[in-house]
């Protein structure tokens, strides 16, 4: 059962659900808590069945780069994680239709993107980094689509689609090894490391930019400033410090890791700084 859970990385659909949760709260004037459950199991449910067919179709890299997960280590049967798969889609497409043909069209359209990704797009420098950086961005419309008002939670999806994409171009040098092996053309194989940690900082950058101006003009109270300045940005220090070390001697993999988790305090942010 343990391989079943790890396969759909629950930190990963934790961090979702806060999101998703958050996000609600933010945009919705009156509380449906029906629709609220109906929104959080659509975009848990999509993201846990994107993170199998990514396993599923990644198998070779992974034994690799991570062999303990459960389809490399063969703990778990590549036919038991397309059950898996298919279970999941199901169960997100059902939730979707219970909120309203929209978001049914929404649960779809993500949950094609995230396949059309993984095949075809996963492995090509920018694309693939693009499109899950935008998907990302798009799970707060999708929460918005039962309630209006994404003007308040635009800010939101870009700071989330900027988190997730220098997440994704991170994650591309963790996995060079693996990917030179399966002849993939990635972020990090396109340009070498030297130029894609550049990229990186820039990238980093300009999401400290963003995030500063909603400080000074984003209407939000000081809250949201207290979490960014207290949480996020020395975490993003300390990304921009270690891209300045000799790159075999950063594990990108820990970065890749600790920028996920910077995710949930952005999100704590916007959150709490519309109180």
């Amino acid at each position: 059962m343990k391989h079943y859970i790890q396969i759909i990385r629950p930190l990963n659909l934790f961090i979702t659900a806060v999101a998703s949760l958050a996000a609600y709260f933010i945009v919705a004037g009156e509380i449906n808590y029906t629709n609220l459950i109906l929104i959080i199991l659509s975009t848990v449910l999509t993201a846990g069945a994107g993170n199998i067919i990514n396993d599923i179709i990644d198998i070779d890299i992974d034994s690799i780069n991570k062999p303990e997960r459960p389809l490399p280590s063969r703990n778990m049967r590549i036919s038991s994680a397309y059950y898996l798969y298919a279970f999941l889609v199901a169960s997100a497409l059902t939730s979707g239709y219970f909120l309203g043909y929209h978001s049914f069209a929404a649960v779809i359209l993500v949950n094609f993107v995230l396949l059309f990704y993984t095949i075809f797009l996963k492995r090509r420098p920018f694309w693939g980094n693009f499109v899950v950086a935008f998907t990302g961005g798009y799970l707060f419309y999708f929460c918005s689509i039962t309630t209006g008002n994404f003007d308040k939670i635009l800010p939101l999806a870009v700071s989330a689609f900027l988190f997730h994409f220098i997440r994704e171009i991170i994650k591309d040098i963790a996995d060079i090894k693996g990917d030179k092996h399966q002849r993939a053309n990635t972020m990090a194989i396109h340009l070498g490391i030297g130029r894609t940690v550049t990229l990186v900082k820039l990238l980093l950058t300009t999401l400290v930019f963003y995030l500063v101006s909603l400080m000074a003009g984003g209407g939000y109270n000081s809250y949201f400033a207290l979490i960014i300045l207290a949480f996020v940005f020395p975490v993003i220090i300390y990304i921009v410090g270690s891209l300045f070390k000799e790159p075999s001697k950063v594990n990108f993999e820990k970065l890749s890791i600790i920028m996920k988790i910077d995710m949930f305090f952005g999100i704590a942010a916007f959150y709490f700084g519309m109180l």
